[in-house]
């Protein structure tokens, strides 16, 4: 073989290991660089959903705490609408985002199943509260939740804790076993769970009081006048027709102001309106609704606004959201006093314990010179 012949050889051997080696870096970059990080993340959200972790960081961080409660077993929407992402992987993710994973995964730590035995209520009264609020739920017990108030229409009161800080935790339970009104899942009690909440709620109505006729969703910072919304609205309404109705919020935009206590991410939801939906201050609805609602949840995406999220639901089932009979019966603010005036509503905003105590027992005390 000639000299030149072998330069040539050399020369094709040369480029051929550079070839193989540019190869084989490409491969482990590529590998290292953009499918490991992909491969990691989900590794890491697979062990979040197995072991439903909740930081005690999720209590104070909108972002964590909406990851966590995106987790398969602490959502009760659709796994795959999560902060997965759009990159790679394509096929699976969206097959992912096909397939309902929600299976009720909280449990009830203090539950009231034979509330409703053996009766059918005329109205349920689920109240969202706080474990540190006795002193509200007290007032309450003593003023409109009264389940005896208004004679031939049975009421039965709940009020829905999530899992709270264990130093109120005896307080509750003895609570819990004195009055029989209160009703309590293992998910972080936090203003970002309250959706979880009110499906609590749903799921107590559809399991444990099936044959109740209306029901009322609340907050312990209400007055809400019992009497007037049981004679005055819910006894015209037909058995069979799906009512829903409160304090309507119709064309509402999302707010995309992230200092804002209702700040909605362009991510989370990102159309431009919502559909109507009814403050969560004080909503009425058919009994029969609350299992609507509860089936919806499997495959609407969850979001922290609950009175919006029980909207989507609501627009999921074409339940149209009704008018009440006057614009002034359903308040999101503090109603000026006056026995009349309260005696002509149905709920106003921010009223403290004492300042329930003292409107109530001065509205019975006057009520009939209206």
């Amino acid at each position: 073989m000639t000299q030149e012949k072998k330069c040539i050889n050399c020369s094709w051997r040369f480029i051929n290991v550079c070839l193989l080696t540019g190869t084989i870096f490409f491969g482990m970059s590529y590998f290292f660089f953009i499918e490991l990080p992909d491969y990691v993340n989900i590794v890491a959200h697979v062990k979040i959903s197995k072991n439903s972790v909740l930081s005690l960081k999720s209590m104070f961080s909108f972002k964590e705490t909406f990851v966590n409660i995106q987790s398969k077993d602490a959502s009760p929407g659709l796994l795959g609408q999560t902060a997965l992402g759009s990159n790679g992987l394509g096929q699976e993710r969206q097959s992912m985002r096909e397939k309902p994973t929600y299976h009720r995964p909280y449990k009830f730590l203090i539950n009231e199943e034979d509330k409703c035995k053996d009766k059918s209520p005329f109205l349920v009264l689920l109240i969202c509260t706080k474990a540190s609020e006795k002193e509200h739920r007290d007032s309450i017990r003593k003023t409109w939740g009264n389940e005896s108030l208004v004679a031939g229409f049975p009421v039965v009161r709940l009020f829905m804790l999530g899992n709270h800080d264990p130093v109120y935790t005896p307080g509750v339970q003895n609570e819990s076993k004195q009055y029989h009104d209160i009703i309590q899942q293992n998910f972080l009690d936090t203003y970002t769970n309250l959706t979880l909440k009110v499906i609590m709620g749903m799921e107590w109505v559809t399991t444990y009081c099936p044959h109740a006729k209306f029901v009322m969703k609340t907050d312990t910072d209400m007055f809400v006048n019992t009497e007037y919304l049981i004679q005055k609205l819910l006894v015209t309404i037909p058995p069979t027709q799906l009512f829903f109705t409160g304090r309507i919020m119709r064309n509402h935009k999302p707010i995309r102001n992230k200092d804002s206590k209702w700040y909605m991410p362009v991510d989370i939801y990102p159309e431009e309106r919502y559909p109507d939906f009814c403050s969560g201050t004080g909503y009425v609805f058919s009994a029969s609704i609350a299992e609507k609602v509860l089936n919806a949840s499997l495959s609407i995406k969850y979001l922290h606004l609950e009175d919006v999220y029980v909207g989507l639901c609501l627009h999921r089932n074409k339940i149209p959201v009704a008018s009440p009979p006057g614009s002034s019966l359903f308040n999101t603010y503090q109603v000026s006093f006056t026995p009349c005036r309260y005696n002509n509503l149905i709920t106003s905003h921010q009223i403290s314990p004492r300042l329930l105590i003292t409107f109530w027992e001065q509205l019975q005390k006057d009520k009939k010179m209206c």
